[in-house]
């Protein structure tokens, strides 16, 4: 099984003030996602969106929430097989990309203000790039 599993704020858009609808794509992790799509990987996108709004209630999200992820997404032409509401396992030859993620290696060697450095580094770069 070859998956992906893709968050969708700050790795595939940039939302500014919770205005999801007019959130902007970041362009090089489109185009790296139809690369691997055309090498046969399944894509699924993974959100958290609204869990907060929603009192982590993925039923209401589902109805509110999932119709506008999945439009924007078609608007913008990213590939995706699935869309998930949590994390699925994404197999032995798939990976997860996410910028809250963090290996398990840097979760035992760094301390906390070292992975905070670390996650903050990755949303400037990412921010840098739209």
């Amino acid at each position: 099984m070859k998956k992906l599993i893709v968050d969708l704020d700050h790795t595939l858009s940039i939302t500014t003030n919770g205005d999801y609808v007019n959130s902007k794509p970041i362009s090089p992790m489109i185009e790296t996602l139809v690369k691997y799509k055309e090498l046969g990987f399944e894509i699924v996108i993974n959100s958290s969106r609204n869990m907060r709004t929603y009192g982590n209630n993925v039923g209401k999200i589902n109805v509110h929430t999932l119709p506008n992820i999945v439009e924007w997404l078609n608007k913008h032409e990213i590939p995706y097989d699935e869309v998930y509401i949590g994390k699925p396992w994404c197999g032995f030859e798939g990976f997860y990309i996410d910028d809250k993620s963090i290996r398990p290696s840097e979760f035992l060697n760094y301390s906390y203000d070292e992975i905070e450095e670390l996650l903050r580094k990755e949303k400037e770069a990412m921010d840098s790039l739209v």
